[in-house]
């Protein structure tokens, strides 16, 4: 019965590491009412980084992307949803990145997408920084900019961490056989 357990576990979880999903930053959806982001270090410069300007504020954009990776993964369940510190954004983005908020939504052992957002104003237009910067892309102001970063999984990366994982619940049962003993 235990075999049968570890080895029906240890198979799940191996095909929700493997399953395909996104692959890149481009898998995505835009941003609606949006403009994509021409300046360095939001198109080819850092691989899966893409950034777009709004008017779209925080709720419609996380929310967005969030259900637009919940779709591009064919798991009955969603990702988890972490807050990170708009400080973060200069690590899990890049060098220099503005931020007033930081998520991460993430299948564990599988890839993450963070999604950083830089208001300059709250949704009633009233400026949130005294001589806040405007923004202008594609011609227009825009309040918002939105900075995505993906981060995929290698699958052979995948597959050495599940083999991992599988070894170490194999020695762990077998540790505690002998303690039982």
């Amino acid at each position: 019965m235990t075999k049968k357990v570890f080895i029906l576990f240890s198979v799940l979880l191996l095909v929700y590491m493997i399953w395909p999903g996104p692959s890149k930053i481009s898998d995505f959806s835009s941003l609606p009412n949006s403009a994509k982001s021409t300046r360095s270090g939001d198109t080819v410069q850092i691989p899966n980084v893409t950034a777009y300007f709004s008017n779209n504020f925080r709720d419609f954009v996380t929310n967005f992307y969030y259900n637009n990776y919940k779709e591009k993964t064919p798991f009955p369940f969603p990702p988890l949803r972490i807050n990170h510190p708009p400080e973060y954004s200069w690590v899990m983005i890049f060098r220099n990145t503005d931020s007033t908020f930081l998520e991460e939504f993430v299948y564990p052992l599988r890839d993450s997408l963070f999604v950083n957002g830089f208001e300059t104003a709250r949704p009633d237009g009233t400026p949130i920084f005294w001589g806040g910067p405007r923004m202008e892309e594609a011609g227009k102001n825009w309040y918002n900019k939105t900075t995505l970063r993906f981060y995929p999984a290698n699958i052979i990366v995948k597959i050495i961490v599940w083999a991992e994982i599988i070894f170490s619940i194999f020695l762990i049962y077998r540790l505690g056989k002998r303690i039982i003993k």
